[in-house]
């Protein structure tokens, strides 16, 4: 990686500190997808694309 003269590379210090600041939380949203042909549970899925069967 380059870095341009004059400028000192970041520390991971400092890069830990800019992704907890920028960082956003996700809760999952889970919703009815359909039925798991292999189980015949109830599949939910959330918007970030996780998939859990039903308890």
């Amino acid at each position: 990686m380059h870095t341009p003269s004059g400028v000192a590379p970041a520390t991971t210090a400092d890069r830990q500190q800019r992704l907890r600041s920028t960082a956003v939380r996700h809760v999952h949203w889970f919703r009815y997808s359909g039925a798991d042909p292999f189980s015949g549970s109830s599949m939910y899925s959330c918007r970030c694309g996780v998939v859990r069967p039903s308890i």
